[in-house]
């Protein structure tokens, strides 16, 4: 906004008299000059030098006719010409001087250096906007502000939405978005609100029983109306008839007569949903974000998705998801993460366990550690030379871990407390103290992990 008001300020003036003239000579330096041609401009003369020793009045010539015109612009512009004269750069070898209006023009040279085109440009009168504008006569204060307010008017741009300026001002007319604003008093009349919302202490009142009115969007076919009902209740009422925006719903009118014609109120939610004093069922899904306490005795026919805490399941056929206790119960084709069990562990008959296979392909050939994941057996998919074992990670205290190699070209060597291995606590210890070595075919081996040792122990390598 500052750079529109600045460029008002320049260029609008306020039109006072006649036509006048701006002369305006043109330089066009058409050859390098020599040491000593000169410059007259209005009586003023500029010496050019090859060496200069008052710039005031002397010109350094320059390499090239370009390079001198660039020193005459800078000298001119260090030493102006009285009137003032107004300068500006036209190219690589031409500058303009231009007078204030009906300012005096007269020019020479010697030498041959340049040539002058001088012309006339036909001006208005005016008055330059000055500020502080106090500093001008009342009359011509009022005119000058009248006239930028007109200028500003005639502008195809817009000030910015932030523009501290305008930051108390709501266009009186035309649509218009206003954001985050505070009405303390007044009436708001004939208002549609869309995405809005109300504060605390907010209050709406309606005339009679008009109520407020929701209606299809852009149609006067009204469906909903809150008001009170004759009984003083604040309720909801279904109220198709058509409708304008200030249709009263009437006491009269049949579907408002009674609690029990509205859609909701205080009554009607105690007789008609979930029933405060009363048997109720759910049907449908409901949600309940918060904590449920039931008093007395609450029975689920079904439980999806959900974390039971702190509770006590009894005569359970099927539970699935989190279970922080159970006694007694049975858990079929379920997954039960890092469970910690502390008796004995019975299985009846046609139970087994089984643990989960990892299919590596990272251990190739060479040194190689081998990172086991979550699994308790590994097959070594990818080997494609001979591979020395010389550490394991994940290891914890009683992990067994399985380990295959089922190509028959290629061994799988275990090494024996290997320094190849950086991390000592998944180095391996074999019952040997020995590295163990394939003789050709696949091979399996065994190992458990022993916390005490920070080792993993080779139980088993059979080739």
């Amino acid at each position: 906004m500052r750079v529109i008001f600045s460029i008002l300020f320049l260029l609008m003036s306020v039109v006072l008299g006649d036509a006048a003239t701006r002369k305006v000579l043109q330089i066009d330096i058409s050859s390098n000059p020599s040491n000593n041609d000169t410059l007259v401009i209005n009586g003023a003369t500029r010496t050019w030098k090859t060496s200069v020793t008052n710039p005031a009045t002397e010109i350094g010539i320059g390499a090239s006719a370009a390079a001198s015109k660039t020193k005459l612009f800078l000298q001119i512009a260090a030493n102006p010409y009285t009137g003032p004269l107004i300068l500006q750069s036209v190219d690589s070898d031409s500058i303009k001087l231009t007078t204030q209006v009906d300012g005096a023009l007269t020019y020479s040279q010697t030498g041959s250096w340049a040539t002058f085109t001088l012309t006339s440009l036909t001006v208005t009168s005016a008055y330059n906007v000055r500020m502080p504008i106090t500093v001008e006569p009342s009359a011509t204060r009022t005119v000058i502000a009248n006239d930028l307010v007109s200028a500003i008017s005639l502008a195809t741009g817009t000030f910015g939405v932030n523009d501290l300026a305008f930051g108390n001002y709501a266009s009186l007319t035309g649509i218009q978005t206003v954001q985050n604003k505070s009405l303390q008093a007044g009436n708001i009349n004939s208002l549609t609100i869309r995405n809005g919302s109300t504060n605390n202490d907010t209050t709406i009142e309606t005339s009679a029983y008009q109520g407020i009115h929701f209606n299809n969007y852009n149609n006067t076919a009204r469906k909903f109306t809150i008001r009170p009902n004759n009984n003083g209740y604040p309720s909801i009422f279904n109220t198709t008839s058509s409708a304008t925006a200030n249709t009263n719903v009437t006491a009269s009118d049949s579907d408002l007569s009674s609690n029990s014609a509205a859609l909701l109120n205080v009554a009607s939610a105690d007789n008609r949903y979930l029933r405060i004093n009363g048997g109720g069922t759910i049907t449908a899904n409901v949600t309940i974000s918060g904590d449920f306490t039931s008093t007395g005795a609450a029975t689920f026919s079904n439980i999806t998705g959900s974390t039971i805490n702190g509770s006590t399941i009894a005569t359970a056929a099927s539970i699935g998801g989190t279970i922080g206790a159970l006694t007694g119960g049975t858990i079929t084709s379920s997954t039960i993460t890092t469970p910690t069990l502390t008796g004995a562990v019975t299985m009846t008959t046609g139970g087994h366990l089984v643990t989960k296979r990892y299919d590596d392909t990272t251990v190739t050939q060479g040194n190689a550690s081998l990172d086991p994941y979550n699994a308790g057996f590994i097959k070594l998919n990818g080997i494609t030379g001979d591979v020395y074992l010389v550490g394991i990670s994940g290891g914890t205290d009683g992990r067994i871990l399985r380990v295959y190699n089922p190509n028959e070209s290629y061994n799988v060597d275990v090494y024996h407390e290997s320094s190849l291995e950086s991390v000592a606590a998944q180095r391996i210890r074999t019952n040997t103290e020995n590295n163990k070595s394939g003789s050709g075919g696949t091979q399996m081996m065994t190992f458990i992990y022993d916390a005490g040792a920070s080792r993993w122990i080779l139980m088993s390598f059979e080739s």
